[in-house]
């Protein structure tokens, strides 16, 4: 058998294609590391966003809950005398009320 010999010029040709591969390769993987450096910023924004509101979520439902028991308390008619005696100064026949400054 004999071997076939690849002249100068051809083995010129198959360098520049590799090279021209090889710089279609770099581009593609720069190309990548851009987008996922981009992407990456974008994901550590969004978690920070996440975590505040998840804050805010667990303020907001220890405050549905106080809310949720102050108006359990307002069926109480004990409770609501007692409202009405501080806030708007209702009295009972025959008491006084006194108001003294803090």
């Amino acid at each position: 058998m004999k071997e076939a010999k690849t002249s100068p010029s051809n083995r010129k040709g198959q360098r520049r294609r590799m090279r021209l591969f090889f710089f279609f390769i770099l581009c593609f993987f720069v190309w990548t590391g851009y987008t996922l450096y981009l992407q990456s910023g974008v994901l550590a924004e969004k978690r920070s966003e996440l975590e505040a509101l998840k804050q805010e979520t667990v303020v907001l439902q220890q405050k549905q809950e106080e809310l949720t028991y102050e108006a359990s308390r307002l069926n109480d008619q004990e409770y609501l005398a007692e409202l009405a005696r501080k806030r708007i100064y209702y009295t009972k026949q025959g008491e006084s009320i006194y108001v003294i400054p803090e």
